[in-house]
Formats: structure tokens, C-alpha cells, sequence
């Protein structure tokens, strides 16, 4: 189709109910009826037909039997006794239950070897019929009889001889709540949406931007603000400095001049009568009336405090349930702390070290640099970094640091020999 040519679903408009059959696209469904009709001319469509259709079961052997080594009449005749007395049947002797006799005891004969046999025959079947024990399903709490439970030094005493306590294992203590590998985000993916890379490389580039804020900041602290620099002219007038080619030649003493007179004239100049004016009797009543009003109520104010402490007994039970309330308050706002406290503990870092934890950088990668698959990727940061970052971060391993230099909090002593001037007299030298 040629560029720029538009074609009868992009002629009409996309709103109405025409363009529904031509802009559909309708290639996997003609895919699907072209393998079927395939399938039907061929042999069958595959989804009807039965497995005994499909697949055939091999019946034939794949391997020959293997051949036994022949052997020679020595050999023959050894494995047969070899057999024979592994084969045979061994009857134990009875453990004497009473006192052991001198005389020796008399040997099972007829029915009574018949009898072991079949008591030996029992147990083993015995043995065979017992359940298998499993560990994941059986329940390994020690039981302990009834009749025991009425006394604890008892039942601990049971539990040690019966060997059914079980042991004390250590308790689990939980160092961190963060996990041990991060999972990255889907912006750091070798293969991307383009939303949430954009989003990724958005937060990578202001963290980059204020960094150099913060350091282009702290170079403006350090270097001055403004810097002068000395032209040609200046340069001369520093040089005839005092000659008289200078243009202010002579002006400083015309100056030094002028402010001596002045000077001159302000000693002159006398300081006016001072004047201490009296109050009227007017005033003084005023005042010591004022002074009364302030007593009185400074007074009235004390009473009224007094009259309310006087009156706090009546009411001990309304102040009982104040006092009970703010210790309600104040014992959770200490649980809530303690709560605070230890999240803080479980889930930021701790200082341990001297040095600075110092959160590794994300691995980014740019539009160009995106292959979409593993084998052209471009490798970034490196495992072990990434394991040392993770275990400082959990609190469990130190990072160190330079110590730092402290102040001296107490100066060193010094003896020095002074002399007064009334000490130095004709014929005294200094040491």
C-alpha cells in the first residue's frame, strides 16, 4: 500500500457499527479453521479422536536377560554350604530366671523346641505388624497419666525418668524485620514496560540532581561570593600612593583640620540644668491608692485559693478518677513508645561502627542499552556489594570508620615566674 493512501476501514467513520468487520483483525481465527479443515482432510481432527487412536502401546522387550556366570564344582559346592548355614534354623536356650545352678540345665527336646520355634515365629510377626512412625504427623508433646497431675514435682519427675520431657531448645530472637534480598523493581528489568521504567529512571535522576545540589551548595559556602579585580588605574593610584601627582594629595590633612575645629567647638558646648520635678499630693494619694487596690487584691486572690484547696475534699472521688484516667493515658502513650522503639530497632539502621551507612545505588539502565533478553544485557552493580550493603542495613555487620579527634577538655599546666617592677632594683639581673 502506498505511504499516505487510506484504506476503506479508514474511510468511514470508527464510531459507527460499519467499522467493527473491517478494522477487526481475524487472521487467528482463519488460522484455527484452516488446521482444522487440515486435520479433517488428513486423518481426523486430533481434539475427537481417542488415545487408543493416537498412541500405541510397545509390548516388545527392550533389553535381553542377563546371562548368570557359569561356575565349576568347587564353587558350586561352596555357595551351597554357604546357604545351607545361612539358611538354618538356630534355637536360642531359655535365660535361667531363678538362682544359677551348678549343675548344667537340661536342653529343650521334642515339643519344647517345637514350642520355641513357634514363639520365636510369633514376636517376628509381632515385630513386622507394628505401625511406621512418622515425624511430621505424630505429636511429639509428652502425656503424662492423670493420676500424676496433682502434684508438679511429681509430674517433673515423671518426665525425666520416663525421657519424654523434651529439651529446652533456644529461643528464636528476631534481629530485623527487613528482608534479606530486596526485590527489584520493574523499572530495573532487562526487559521493561515503558511506564514503569519512565517512572525508575524519574526517581534515579532527581536523587542524581539533588546530590549535586547539595554539593554545588556547599561549594558556594566555601569559596567567597565575590572576587575584585584590580584594573590598570587602580593599580596606579595605589603606586603614587602619597606623591603629588595623586588626585587626594593633601586632602587627609584639610580633613584632620576641619574635624579638630569641630572637636574643638563640642567641648565647648556646656550640659543643661539638670531638673528633678516633685509629685503633688494629688499624685502621692494616687499612687498609695493604687499601691491599696494591688494589696487588696493580691490578698482576695490568696483566699480565693485557699477556699478552693478547702473545697478539694469534698470532691477526692472526682479527683481519684482524674488521677486514674491520666495514668491510663499516660501508661499508653508508654506502650505506644516501647511499641515505636522497638519497630525502630527492627526496622532501621543501628550505629555500629564508626562509619556511615551509605545506601548503594540503583542499577539503571539506558533507552539505548535495553536488549530485551538476558544474553545481550549489559551487567550492573555486583553480587558482593549488593550481600555487604544488605547484611550493614540488617544490623549485621559494622562498618568502620576513622575515629574521630576529641577536643583536649583540660590544658596543661604551666609554671611561670613573674617579677614586679618594685623588685628590680640597681644591681639586679635578669636570670
Amino acid at each position: 500500500m502506498a505511504p499516505g493512501k487510506r484504506t476503506g476501514a479508514a474511510k468511514g467513520s470508527r464510531h459507527n457499527k460499519k467499522y467493527w468487520r473491517k478494522g477487526t483483525d481475524i487472521t487467528d481465527i482463519e488460522d484455527a479453521i484452516h488446521d482444522r479443515s487440515h486435520q479433517a482432510a488428513t486423518g481426523g481432527i486430533v481434539e475427537d479422536m481417542k488415545d487408543e487412536e493416537i498412541f500405541v502401546v510397545d509390548r516388545l522387550p527392550t533389553s535381553k536377560k542377563t546371562e548368570e556366570p557359569q561356575r565349576t564344582r568347587k564353587q558350586q559346592a561352596a555357595l551351597e554350604k554357604i546357604t545351607r548355614n545361612i539358611t538354618q534354623e538356630q534355637v536360642s536356650l531359655p535365660k535361667p530366671t531363678g538362682k544359677v545352678l551348678k549343675k548344667p540345665a537340661k536342653l529343650p527336646r521334642g515339643n519344647a523346641i517345637l514350642k520355641l520355634k513357634a514363639g520365636v515365629k510369633k514376636v517376628a510377626k509381632r515385630q513386622e505388624k507394628e505401625p511406621k512412625f512418622d515425624v511430621w504427623n505424630t505429636d511429639l508433646t509428652p502425656r503424662i497419666p492423670k493420676e500424676k497431675l496433682d502434684n508438679p514435682e511429681a509430674v517433673e519427675h515423671f518426665l525425666k525418668v520416663v525421657k519424654k520431657k523434651q529439651p529446652k531448645t533456644p529461643g528464636k530472637s528476631i534481629t530485623t524485620l527487613l528482608p534479606a534480598v530486596e526485590v527489584a523493581q520493574g523499572g530495573a528489568s532487562y526487559n521493561p514496560e515503558s511506564s514503569e521504567y519512565q517512572e525508575y529512571v524519574t526517581r534515579i535522576a532527581g536523587e542524581e540532581q539533588r546530590l549535586i545540589d547539595s554539593e554545588e551548595k556547599t561549594k558556594r559556602g566555601i569559596e567567597p561570593q565575590w572576587e575584585k579585580v584590580t584594573t590598570e588605574h587602580e593599580r596606579f593610584l595605589e603606586m603614587a600612593e602619597g606623591l603629588r601627582i595623586h588626585p587626594n594629595f593633601n586632602k587627609n590633612d584639610e580633613e584632620t583640620t576641619t574635624t579638630v575645629t569641630q572637636e574643638g567647638t563640642e567641648e565647648t558646648v556646656k550640659n543643661g540644668p539638670v531638673t528633678c520635678e516633685r509629685m503633688t499630693k494629688e499624685q502621692k494619694k494616687k499612687k498609695a491608692k493604687a499601691a491599696g487596690l494591688e494589696k487588696d487584691e493580691k490578698k482576695r486572690l490568696e483566699e480565693k485559693a485557699r477556699e478552693q484547696d478547702s473545697h478539694n475534699v469534698y470532691r477526692t472521688k472526682q479527683l481519684h478518677k482524674e488521677l486514674d484516667e491520666e495514668e491510663k493515658q499516660r501508661h499508653v502513650e508508654s506502650e505506644a513508645r516501647k511499641k515505636k522503639k522497638l519497630l525502630n530497632k527492627l526496622t532501621k539502621r543501628q550505629k555500629l561502627g564508626r562509619g556511615a551507612f551509605v545506601e548503594a545505588e540503583d542499577p539503571f539502565l539506558l533507552k539505548e542499552e535495553l536488549t530485551g533478553n538476558l544474553r545481550q544485557i549489559k551487567p550492573q552493580g555486583h553480587v558482593l556489594d549488593d550481600r555487604m550493603k544488605s547484611l550493614q542495613r540488617r544490623n549485621m555487620l559494622p562498618i568502620g570508620g576513622t575515629k574521630a579527634k576529641k577536643l583536649k577538655t583540660s590544658l596543661k599546666s604551666k609554671v611561670v615566674e613573674k617579677r614586679s617592677v618594685k623588685e628590680v632594683v640597681k644591681g639586679s639581673r635578669v636570670i
